[in-house]
C-alpha cells in the first residue's frame, strides 16, 4: 500500500550531481512491475519531457523533474490513479509512482515499485506504508528514487512544494534506507541488509545532514556502528558552510583532543563554544580553499557548539551541538594540565578571576599551583585592571590574614603613582625599591577588618588593587 510520507520540505539537498551518474546493481524482479491501470496515452507526453535527452539516465532525470515541478501531493489521498493525477496535476505516493512507471514505460526505461515503511525527519513511521522506484539506467544496474518526496511535503494538512527536488533523485542506498525501509530486504541494495528493529532504533534522518556536505554513507556506517545517533544539527548555515571533517558522536569528552574541520563558502566569522571558552576563526588554520581547521579539547561540562556570525556580524547562530559526557576524574587531571582553571577544584576556590592575575604576571598554571601548594580555598579580591597596574612577584595568596603575623608584598608597579597598604588606621608606606624598579614590604596586621593594596591616581585618590580580610 502505498501513502504519503509526512516529510519536513528540503532545502538544497543530497542529489548525484549531473556529471556523476551513480547507479546500483539490482537484479530484474517482474513481480516488482507497477500493475497500473491507465487509458491515458503517454507516448507524446513523454516524448516532449525527454526531448534531447541522451541515455537512459538522462530520461530518467527529466522525468522526476517533470513529475515533482507539476505535481502536487492530494492532501484528500484520494487520487491515486496516474491518469487522474495527471488531470488533475495532484495525487497520492500511487499517483506519482504509477505515472513515473507510464513515462518512463515510453521512453524505454524499466522501473520497479519498492514498497515500505516511512521514517519521517520526526522519528514517525507511517502505518499505512509508502511508495518508490528504482528505474534501471542498465540491465542490471539503476538507482532509487522518490518523486513524491521529492515533489515536496505535507505541513499542517497543506502541501509545500520542495526548495529543492533533487534530495530524493539516485540516492545512495545509505541514505534512503534511513527513512526508506523496504518490504523485500534485496530492495535496500546494502550488502548488510538492515532489520527492522535496527530501522526503528535509527535515529531519524535530517535532510540538513546532507545540506553540510556530510557523506551519506559515512553517516549510515557512523549510526549503524555506534547506535547512538549524531550531534544535534540546525539550519542556518546551509550552501554558506560544509562540515569536511567533525566528531560525528552525539557527545564529546573532557580531555580528549577533536578535529574540526570546515569549508565557507562565504566569507563568515565561525567559532568553537564550549560554555565561555570561545575559539574564533582568527585561532583556526586557514588551510587555503576556504578550508579552515582546529584541534580542540573540551574543558567545560556545558555543551558544545560549532557557531557562524550572520552576515552582518552582529548575532550568532549555533549550527552543530554536542553534549558533553559526564568526566571521569582521570579526564579532569589531562585537562587540568593545560587548562587547571576549568576544573572543578580551581573553579571551587572564591574569588578566582584567573584572567586578571595572568594579567599580572602569574599564569595559569602557576596560579593553580600555588592554589594546590597552599591549599588555598579563597584568594583576596582583585579589583577589575589591577593587572594594568602592576606585575606580581609575589603576594599572600589566602583572603584571610592573621594579626600580628607577617606578610610580604612583591611587584613591578606598571604606573606612576604611590603605593601604600592600608590596614585600618595604619598605613604602610615604607617600600623597599630595587634598582629593577621591584617594589617590596613586609607588614603586620594590627586591626581586624579590611587590609588593602592601594595605589594612589594622578587626582589623589587612592584605588585598590588586592583586598583582604583580617578577623
Amino acid at each position: 500500500m502505498w501513502a504519503i510520507a509526512f516529510f519536513c520540505c528540503p532545502a538544497e539537498g543530497f542529489a548525484q550531481q549531473e556529471e556523476a551518474v551513480v547507479d546500483y546493481y539490482k537484479k530484474p524482479d517482474d513481480s516488482k512491475i507497477p500493475t497500473v491501470f491507465s487509458r491515458q496515452n503517454y507516448k507524446s507526453l513523454t516524448a516532449h519531457i525527454t526531448s534531447g535527452c541522451n541515455g537512459k539516465y538522462e530520461k530518467i532525470r527529466a522525468i522526476y523533474q517533470w513529475i515533482c515541478e507539476h505535481i502536487a501531493y492530494d492532501t484528500s489521498y484520494k487520487v491515486r490513479n496516474p491518469d487522474e493525477c495527471l488531470r488533475k496535476q495532484k495525487g497520492v505516493c500511487q499517483a506519482y509512482c504509477g505515472l513515473f512507471y507510464l513515462l518512463a514505460k515510453e521512453a524505454g526505461i524499466r522501473v520497479e515499485a519498492l514498497d515500505g515503511k516511512p521514517k519521517d525527519q520526526t522519528g514517525y513511521v507511517n502505518p499505512s506504508g509508502h511508495g518508490w522506484l528504482f528505474a534501471y539506467t542498465q540491465e542490471e544496474r539503476g538507482i532509487l528514487l522518490d518523486p513524491t518526496w521529492g515533489a515536496g511535503s505535507v505541513e499542517d494538512g497543506q502541501f509545500v512544494t520542495s526548495e529543492n527536488i533533487w534530495l530524493w533523485f539516485n540516492v545512495a542506498p545509505e541514505w534512503m534506507i534511513l527513512s526508506h525501509l523496504p518490504d523485500d530486504a534485496t530492495c535496500q541494495l546494502l550488502e548488510k541488509p538492515v532489520t527492522e528493529q535496527e530501522f526503528l532504533a535509527f535515529p531519524p534522518a535530517n535532510t540538513v545532514w546532507l545540506e553540510y556536505g556530510l557523506d551519506a554513507r559515512k553517516l549510515f556506517e557512523k549510526i549503524r556502528a555506534q547506535r547512538t545517533g549524531l550531534p544535534q544539527f540546525y539550519n542556518g548555515g546551509e550552501g554558506i558552510i560544509e562540515f569536511v571533517d567533525i566528531p560525528l558522536s552525539p557527545s564529546l569528552k573532557i580531555g580528549t583532543t577533536y578535529t574540526f574541520r570546515v569549508k565557507l563558502k562565504e566569507d563568515r566569522n565561525i567559532a568553537i563554544m564550549n560554555s565561555n571558552v570561545l575559539c574564533p576563526k582568527g585561532e583556526w588554520t586557514d588551510e587555503g580553499d576556504g578550508i579552515y581547521s582546529i584541534e580542540f579539547m573540551p574543558r567545560e561540562t556545558e555543551s558544545l557548539s560549532i557557531c557562524m556570525q550572520d552576515a552582518s556580524g552582529v548575532s550568532w547562530s549555533t549550527l552543530v551541538n554536542y553534549e558533553i559526557a559526564t568526566p571521569t576524574q582521570e579526564q579532569w587531571n589531562t585537562v587540568g594540565k593545560l587548562y587547571p582553571m576549568s576544573t572543578p577544584e580551581m573553579k571551587a576556590v572564591k574569588n578566582m578571576d584567573a584572567k586578571e592575575w595572568a594579567d599580572a604576571g602569574i599564569d595559569n598554571l602557576k596560579l593553580a599551583g600555588l592554589v594546590r601548594e597552599q591549599g588555598i580555598r579563597e584568594l583576596p579580591i582583585m579589583q577589575s585592571g589591577m593587572g594594568q597596574k602592576l606585575a606580581i612577584e609575589s603576594v599572600p595568596m589566602h583572603r584571610e590574614m592573621k594579626k600580628g603575623e607577617s606578610y610580604t608584598f612583591s611587584f613591578y608597579p606598571k604606573t606612576e603613582g604611590k603605593w601604600v597598604v592600608a590596614n585600618g588606621e595604619e598605613w604602610f608606606r615604607d617600600w623597599q625599591v630595587a634598582e629593577d624598579g621591584r617594589h617590596s614590604i613586609t607588614v603586620s596586621p594590627t586591626t581586624s577588618g579590611r587590609l588593602s593594596l592601594l595605589v594612589q591616581d594622578a587626582d589623589g585618590g587612592y584605588w585598590p588593587c588586592l583586598e583582604y580580610m583580617v578577623p
